[in-house]
């Protein structure tokens, strides 16, 4: 099954299935971080706790991911 055919049946799944998808793409790219990796988000997570109004609210992020994933 080729990328194309697994992502034209993603919709088709149910809420349990996709979050399962999730949850399993999440593991296997789960191998640990780099130390690079860790500086990276351990300074982002610094400069955030420095400016808490610096990011956007959950579902502004969800509405942009989202508008960007939507096929064109």
């Amino acid at each position: 099954m080729s990328q194309t055919e697994i992502l034209a049946e993603i919709p088709k799944l149910s809420f349990a299935e996709r979050q399962e998808l999730v949850r399993r793409a999440i593991e296997i790219e789960d191998q640990g971080l780099t130390p690079e990796e860790k500086a990276i988000l351990d300074e982002r997570l610094e400069d955030f706790h420095a400016n808490p109004d610096s990011g956007i609210p959950t579902e502004q992020l969800k509405t942009t991911v989202l508008q960007r994933l939507r096929p064109r």
